[in-house]
This record gives structure tokens, C-alpha cells and sequence, in this order.
């Protein structure tokens, strides 16, 4: 707001001058000087815009190595719009950012934790090469996914093979359980299309204190379990660590 008042300002204050100077001549310097501030103020305007513009751009402003990176970027550009996802009729992702903004700002009112779960599905060689089969896969997922979480959960499907869930009134490590169930659950199902399901877990106010925090942190504990696809079994859960709490 300050970026567009002052230059507004100079430009009034410069024709009030302007015109103060015409009818009496000896408000011309006044008039000149006041010129010269709204030219100062628009040049700098447009400096703070440019450099605002430049910070946004990917690849740029902080050093990558010195700032925090939450591991999301790559899977925010999977669907960008507002409508449900064709294939599993989950919300996508800036349907889901906002709706965790307003999931995190009721649990900071009410004082109740609230969870982000990010799931990654890890499918078979077959499963891949088959689009068809991999499609079967996702949309299998999705049914297990539904029939398995409460009605209240938000479910979102943020990636080709990823998900996200907003448990609310649920702690991490009642986030931790319900993947786990979730792995259970698809076991039973007898499915092998899906060979892996690695859950990364993130609690208000335990592990973060904005939505930002929560998908950032969750996404870096969803990396840490996908790093360990190796090991036997349905796959890892981790929780982020606890990081102390600012408010």
C-alpha cells in the first residue's frame, strides 16, 4: 500500500504546486522542487515493483542453498486449476492450500491440533509402463482412500501419484495412524498394482505453526520415507520432527 501512496502523494503535491506556482510566480521553485520528488518517488516505485517481481520468479531471489526449501514446488504444477481432479474427483492443489489456511486458522482459535498427511504411491514396473493399469491403480487408491478416512477429512490429490489429507481434531500421531490404517487396509484389499504407500506427517502446532510449515515439513518427512523404498514392506510413515512453538 505504501509502494502506491507515495508516489500518489508526489504527484498531488506537485499539482497543487503547478498550479500555486501559476497564480503567483514566486511558488515557482516550490512548484520545481516538488516536481522533482514525484519523478524520485515514481522511479523508486517502480524499482520496488521490479524487484518484487523479480523475487517471485522460480530460480530466483534468495540463495537456494541458505533458504528453507519445503520440497512442494514440483508438485503444486501438477494441476493448478480450481476444479476437481478428473480422474479421482479429489480437490487439487490450491483447493487444498486454502482450505488448510482455514483449517489451520479455526485449530489456532479453537486450540485443536489439526494434521497433514501427504501419501506417495509407489506402483509396480507394470503399473508404470501401462497407462490403462496405472490408471486402475490411482482410481483403486482413490475408492481405498474414501472408504477408509472419516467424512470430515479432506482428501486432495496434489501429484500423478500423490495425495494429501487434512485431518482435523487430530494430532500427528493420530496422522501417523491413520496412514498406517490406511496400509493396512490396502494389504487386506489384496491389490498389488500399489506396491508402496509412504506417508509423510506433519501436526499443528507441534510441527508448524502455518500451512506453510505443515506441507513444507510434511513434505520433507514424505521424502525421508520415500528414501528408504528399498527396505521390505508397504512402506514408511514419518513424522516431522517437533520444532518449538512461535505463535
Amino acid at each position: 500500500m505504501d509502494r502506491v501512496q507515495t508516489p500518489l502523494a508526489a504527484i498531488a503535491v506537485s499539482l497543487v504546486a503547478a498550479i500555486a506556482a501559476w497564480a503567483y510566480r514566486p511558488l515557482i521553485l516550490v512548484s520545481a522542487a516538488a516536481s522533482l520528488v514525484c519523478a524520485w518517488a515514481l522511479i523508486n516505485a517502480h524499482r520496488k515493483v521490479a524487484a518484487t517481481a523479480s523475487a517471485l520468479e522460480p530460480g530466483s531471489g534468495e540463495d537456494t542453498a541458505s533458504a528453507p526449501t519445503y520440497g512442494i514446488e514440483r508438485h503444486n504444477s501438477f494441476q493448478e486449476h480450481l476444479s476437481n481432479d478428473p480422474d479421482t474427483g479429489f480437490i487439487t492443489y490450491p483447493v487444498f492450500a486454502a482450505i488448510l489456511e482455514a483449517k489451520v486458522a479455526t485449530a489456532r482459535r479453537r486450540l485443536w491440533p489439526v494434521t497433514v498427511v501427504q501419501l506417495e504411491l509407489g506402483l509396480g514396473a507394470d503399473a508404470i509402463e501401462l497407462s490403462d493399469v496405472g490408471t486402475n491403480a490411482i482410481l483403486g487408491f482413490s475408492a481405498l482412500l474414501r472408504a477408509t478416512v472419516r467424512e470430515a477429512d479432506v482428501c486432495a490429490r496434489i501429484g500423478k501419484y500423490r495425495f494429501a489429507l487434512i485431518l482435523e481434531d487430530t494430532d500427528e500421531e493420530g496422522g501417523a495412524w491413520a496412514a498406517e490404517r490406511l496400509q493396512v487396509a490396502h494389504v487386506r484389499s489384496g491389490v498389488t498394482l500399489v506396491e508402496k504407500i509412504s506417508a509423510g506427517v506433519a501436526g499443528y502446532p507441534t510441527n508448524g505453526a502455518s500451512p506453510k510449515e505443515l506441507l513444507g515439513r510434511s513434505s520433507m518427512a514424505l521424502e525421508r520415507a520415500l528414501a528408504s523404498l528399498e527396505e521390505p514392506g508397504v512402506g514408511r510413515v514419518v513424522v516431522a520432527p517437533t520444532v518449538p512453538y512461535k505463535g
